[in-house]
């Protein structure tokens, strides 16, 4: 298989997060970073004393945690407020993401409905000139792509 030439870098990625996983606000002013983990399929594996390899079978996947490192800023509808408010009353927050900015027939990955499980206040250091960070952690059940339309 030849080399590729359509590569590209994460500079351009849209994130968007939502409250009810229709009406979505961009929120990639504010994201510094996105990191997803988890969702590994459950597996399992018995030995019969007829075979030398293993009879293996799959089951369930396990959640799915997408950690986001945002700027904090202390606008009421800055995207720290939205967070911190789904996660102090246990509400369904949702994340899209596109690698390509979001424009029309680029992927989006969308998260199911899924529920803030870590929430990083800020802090820092004062001798530090950079941005003050915080990150959360949204833990769902699935991670969906699709085209932008």
């Amino acid at each position: 298989m030849a080399q590729t030439t359509n590569a590209m870098s994460f500079k351009s990625n849209k994130i968007e997060i939502s409250t009810n996983g229709t009406t979505y606000t961009d929120i990639s002013g504010f994201a510094n970073s996105i990191e997803v983990g988890g969702g590994d399929r459950q597996s399992g594996e018995a030995y019969t004393y007829d075979g030398d390899t293993a009879i293996i079978t799959t089951g369930k996947r396990e959640p799915i945690e997408v950690t986001v490192k945002i700027v904090y800023t202390e606008g009421t509808g800055d995207p720290f407020e939205m967070v911190r408010d789904a996660y102090e009353d246990g509400s369904a927050l949702y994340l899209r993401w596109s690698p390509k900015g979001g424009s029309t027939g680029a992927f989006q990955f969308t998260t199911s409905a899924g529920y803030v499980t870590t929430l990083g206040y800020p802090v820092g250091e004062a001798g530090s000139g950079d941005p003050v960070l915080i990150e959360f952690t949204l833990k769902c059940a699935s991670i969906t792509k699709s085209v932008v339309a």
